[in-house]
């Protein structure tokens, strides 16, 4: 059995956590958004800071924060570009009644109660600059008091003031109403005059002569007695009700509103005030998540905690974090400097709680829990078991595995400080230009004429050449220009944001109209690809608002929505509402949109007669073009024919002879359609036959030729073959005939030599001899004869 944790080691955990959380110290993550924070404000410190050297340039290029503030516009058009941030969509038939309530009051408590429009221009720009945004969502129940002050109301005035039960009468003051005194006054003397007048008039006949204006025959009456007069006595009766009735009262109030039940509040986080866990991949299965924020004495009150009058107000390491005097010090020199010296209210004094979200087995059940537990210095403000994290992030570059991604700032840095470099130089080169350095040959010239540099003023010098330019290096502005086009094409292929994107680029003016559209189409796909990441945390955020709503709003609200004043009851939809979420209803170009729905509006026209549109599917496509135009209500310009009993009922089924007609007219249409496309691929098929036959006789032709050029090489060979062999043939014949002569040349030789011998032997020896030379010649020449043949 596992042990239950006391609110010591709890708080020592929390504490544990805290420290070794990311964002806790001035860790790389905290540098890297410190960077980033003075790389957008343009700052010339950290890796922009200029030379230690007077005179030279200190400029800084703004790569980071034009494409921040460029892609800005584009995405809260696509996601607050219209009254809708969010769609909720039923599952069911009989759910589509509560999505469209819900989806309308969800965005009304986004935009009218919680200033959307901020909340999501914040949370996108910490995204785009500081890798991720964080909001907080929570069920507020903290207590408001408000002090009212009425005057000059009447008693129906009053007691419907006093009626509401957030009201506290804590002065008032109740005097005469003036009018009403007046109107009693002239009431009075109207009766007063009228009973004169009545008192004065004749009851019978006298002796009077006539009056002028008197009829003829009519007698004078006597003036009647005031208790014989029936009228004087109804006017005196009057008289004395208007006497005894009390004077109107009118009151002058102060009251105290004191507002509970609980709201939807979102707001946005700043990064070093938000802390996760090392190894956490998302918010929602993360082991610890805290918020780290700054409260008054009045607000902790507020919220309901009590033990908050002994605490310390000062968290030394969040109070002296470097990311967060930062960002204050832009505006504020001394953002360093505790609060706690000039503040001599302590209700406005500030403490530095952490609202910690821990996984623990805090009963001791051997099951972790997720538990909500709020420190303050050494004090446990808050524990208590929640279902959900009150948390959700978005980034533009997700990384894998991590919960920190990439920033548009982290892509545009390097960028911005190579041009930055480039810049400095480029401009540090004009200024030796302008205002060069001279040299001065000691005691020969005038210093102070030399440094005093006027139109027209006097050097003196003593000897000319004392006072000269020294050479300046000229600097390449061609190959400076041409460098930061290319650091400019760098910085777009990195994030991803092109010039095009911008609708500032000259060059893009001389192309067509379709291949802008292309280009700046598929430089838009990066940053639709951000604002689809972005879509993922809108539609955790606004899943938890109608969490949050069904949980605790315990009563109806009226609220005036697109349908005048609702009621909504959000207790309707608990455990009954299964929706979808839609968010970046915007997403798209724009330009497009329309030309889709005018393209819709002349089809749903085009079908209108035969029944398939109605007016309702006509009026939402009017409404959306308007919406899509910049009118925020279309309702201006088009009537919902739901709403208005005036509007034409649908149109009446068409006649079957007229449908019969018409679909007779269609058919003869599509048969001469089909019959014209017949006849064209007809024609198509002829050219084609005429272009298969053409090439086949160009390739004869190119045969024919390749056949003739063989030939004739090989004619050309065989010749040159013959030749060869007949000049072989011919050198043969005349090395043998050569050789015949000189063999005949020896021979005689060798019968001269035998014949000078002979003449010393006898005579048949030297015949014997004779003959074996004659016939050894005879052999020797057939032999040599048949060898060459």
């Amino acid at each position: 059995m596992a042990k239950a944790l006391s609110q010591d080691e709890l708080k020592a955990l929390v504490q544990t956590e805290m420290r070794q959380s990311l964002g806790y110290s001035s860790s790389r993550l905290s540098q890297a958004r410190q960077k980033a924070e003075y790389y957008y404000l343009g700052l010339a410190v950290g890796d922009l800071s200029p030379p230690e050297v007077d005179g030279r340039s200190s400029v800084v290029s703004t790569d980071v924060r034009d494409t921040i503030e460029s892609m800005l516009p584009q995405l809260m058009l696509t996601f607050c570009g219209g009254d809708s941030i969010v769609e909720f969509e039923p599952q069911n038939p009989d759910d589509e009644a509560r999505a469209k309530a819900a989806t309308e009051y969800v965005n009304y408590l986004f935009f009218k109660k919680n200033n959307g429009h901020k909340i999501a221009y914040v949370w996108m720009k910490d995204a785009l600059l500081q890798k991720n945004g964080i909001v907080k969502v929570w069920w507020d129940t903290r207590f408001e008091e408000a002090k009212e002050e009425y005057k000059g109301l009447n008693q129906i005035e009053l007691a419907q003031i006093l009626d509401d039960p957030e009201i506290e009468v804590i002065a008032q003051r109740a005097y005469p109403d003036e009018d009403d005194t007046k109107q009693r006054q002239q009431a009075v003397e109207q009766i007063n005059q009228q009973m004169q007048q009545a008192m004065q008039a004749p009851q019978g006949p006298q002796a009077n002569p006539q009056q002028p204006g008197q009829p003829l025959g009519q007698p004078n009456m006597p003036p009647a007695s005031p208790q014989a007069n029936p009228a004087v006595q109804q006017l005196q009766a009057q008289l004395q009700q208007i006497q005894s009735q009390p004077p109107e009262l009118l009151y002058d109030i102060t009251c105290k509103r004191v507002k509970t039940g609980g709201k939807i509040q979102i707001d946005n986080v700043p990064p070093e005030e938000f802390l996760i866990a090392r190894n956490a991949k998302d918010i929602q299965t993360a082991k610890f998540v805290g918020h780290r924020v700054q409260r008054t004495v009045s607000e902790l009150k507020s919220m309901g905690y009590k033990n908050v009058d002994n605490i310390s107000g000062e968290d030394q390491g969040q109070a002296l974090n470097l990311e967060r005097i930062q960002r204050l010090s832009w505006n504020d020199e001394n953002a360093y400097l505790s609060d706690e010296v000039t503040n001599a209210d302590d209700s406005q004094r500030k403490i530095w709680i952490t609202e910690a979200y821990v996984r623990c087995d805090f009963d001791g059940d051997g099951i972790s829990e997720l538990r909500k537990v709020t420190v303050a210095g050494n004090e446990l403000l808050d524990n208590e078991e929640v279902d959900f994290i009150p948390f959700v992030d978005i980034t533009p570059v997700p990384l894998p595995h991590t919960f920190f991604g990439l920033s548009i700032a982290d892509l545009a840095m390097e960028s911005q400080k190579t041009k930055t470099s480039i810049l400095r130089s480029q401009l540090d080169n004009l200024y030796l230009n302008v205002n060069g350095r001279y040299y001065a040959v000691e005691g020969q010239v005038n210093l102070d004429d030399l440094l005093t540099s006027r139109p027209g003023g006097v050097v003196r010098i003593k000897q000319p050449g004392a006072v000269g330019r020294l050479d300046q290096a000229q600097g390449n502005t061609g190959e400076a220009m041409g460098l930061l086009d290319y650091i400019q094409q760098d910085l777009e292929n990195k994030t991803g944001w092109t010039r095009y994107s911008q609708g500032n680029d000259s060059d893009g003016l001389n192309q067509t109209a379709q291949g802008m559209n292309i280009i700046t189409n598929k430089a838009d796909m990066r940053l639709d690809l951000i604002s689809r990441n972005f879509a993922e945390g809108f539609t955790e955020l606004f899943k938890l608002v109608l969490k949050l709503i069904c949980q605790h709003q315990d009563k109806k609200a009226q609220v005036r929505l697109s349908n005048g004043w609702v009621d909504i009851d959000p207790r309707e939809w608990r455990n009954q509402f299964d929706v979808s979420i839609n968010v970046g209803i915007g997403l798209g170009n724009k330009d497009q949109k329309v030309n889709h729905l005018m393209a819709l509006l002349a089809q749903q026209e085009k079908v209108f007669p035969l029944g398939i549109a109605n007016p309702q599917g006509i009026y939402q496509s009017s409404s959306e073009l308007a919406r899509l135009l910049g009118f925020k209500n279309g309702d201006k310009f088009f009537s919902d024919p739901a709403k208005n009993p005036q509007a034409p009922p649908s149109p009446p089924p068409p006649d079957p002879a007229q449908m019969q007609m018409q679909a007779e007219q269609q058919k003869t249409q599509m048969q001469m359609q089909a019959s014209k496309e017949k006849h064209m691929m007809d024609m198509q098929m002829r050219e084609r036959e005429l272009q298969q036959e053409a090439m086949l006789r160009e390739r004869e032709l190119q045969l024919e030729a390749q056949k003739q050029q063989a030939q004739s090489q090989n004619d050309m060979q065989e010749r040159q073959h013959k030749a060869q062999l007949d000049a072989q043939l011919a050198q043969q014949r005349m090395e043998f005939e050569r050789w015949k002569a000189q063999l005949e040349a020896e021979t005689r030789m060798m019968v001269a030599r035998i014949a000078a011998e002979a003449k010393m032997q006898p005579q048949a020896q030297l015949d014997a001899c004779v003959n074996g030379l004659a016939v050894g010649m005879a052999d020797g020449l057939t032999g040599a004869n048949d060898e060459h043949i």
